[in-house]
Order: structure tokens, then C-alpha cells, then sequence
């Protein structure tokens, strides 16, 4: 299953990220997601704690992602219950996409500076197969990884 762990503390004094979350092909299989039909998007999430801060969020392409079949399209978008693109807005990460392997957090939350959690919620990964190309369900997928960093500040532990 998709993965969510805390940076070591040499990689966030490096690039500020503290948190990363790690989701590949495998996640949509039937085994770990259900049966899943054809262009139906869906959501993987990770716990946010109240009194977090998360200010940031990119994202690096290990692996593109395909499918068995004719898909040609596959969107992420990165945000929560309020605003699901706060942080990402559809970026394309299957094979035939043109998006860049590497990018930056662009949506309305990370242009204010980031989103304080005065309750416990969820940022939530919502990937969308074919918004614009042939029809497949994303059990389809045969290979693809990708990795989301996030720059997590706690105001719980701070003195």
C-alpha cells in the first residue's frame, strides 16, 4: 500500500521537506483497491493532524505510469476535503503525458502560504484516468511510481 513517512532530519535541513508519500501501480491493483470501473478516479489519502501546518507539496515521477490496454491518460491532482486541488492541480503522470518528471505544488494553498488543520483531516491524492483519451480502469496499471513531498510544520511540539 501506499506509503507516508517522515523525511530524516539531513533530508529536511536539505530541501525543507518533511514528509514524503510513496504510491505506486500496486496500489490500484484489485487486490489492494477492489474492482475499480473503467474512468472512475480515485482517492488515497494520508492523516493530517490538527494544529498541523502543510505548506508545501512536490512531487517526483520515478517510473511513468501505463496500463495494460489504450490508456494514454492518467491525472493527479493533491488537496483536500475543502479544496481538492489546494496543492496540485492535474498533473499528468501516465506515459504519454507531457508533464515534467519533477514539479512544484502550484494550487491556492501553497500560493497563501499554506493551510493551518484546526482539525484533524486528510490530504487526499485523487488520480483520474482517462480525462481526455481512451477508456480503462486504473486496475490496468502495470508499472508507475510516484513520490509527493510535503513540508509538514507541527505547532503541537513547539515550545
Amino acid at each position: 500500500m501506499a506509503k507516508y513517512i517522515a523525511t530524516s532530519n539531513s533530508q529536511n535541513k536539505a530541501d525543507g521537506f518533511t514528509h514524503k508519500y510513496v504510491v505506486t501501480y500496486d496500489d490500484f491493483s484489485i487486490a489492494n483497491a477492489g474492482v475499480i470501473a473503467d474512468s472512475t478516479a480515485v482517492t488515497l489519502t494520508h492523516a493530517v493532524n490538527a494544529g498541523e501546518v502543510v505548506t508545501n507539496i512536490g512531487y517526483r515521477l520515478i517510473t511513468s505510469f501505463d496500463d495494460s490496454g489504450g490508456g494514454s491518460d492518467l491525472t493527479v491532482w493533491a488537496g483536500d476535503g475543502s479544496d481538492p486541488n489546494g496543492y496540485l492541480a492535474s498533473v499528468q503522470i501516465h506515459l504519454d503525458g507531457t508533464d515534467p518528471p519533477t514539479g512544484w505544488g502550484l494550487g491556492a494553498y501553497v500560493a497563501a502560504g499554506g493551510t493551518w488543520y484546526s482539525a484533524a483531516d486528510t490530504i487526499d491524492y485523487i488520480f483520474t484516468p482517462d480525462a481526455g483519451g481512451t477508456a480503462y480502469t486504473v486496475n490496468e496499471l502495470t508499472q508507475g511510481e510516484i513520490h509527493f513531498y510535503l513540508r509538514i510544520l507541527d505547532l503541537n511540539v513547539r515550545s
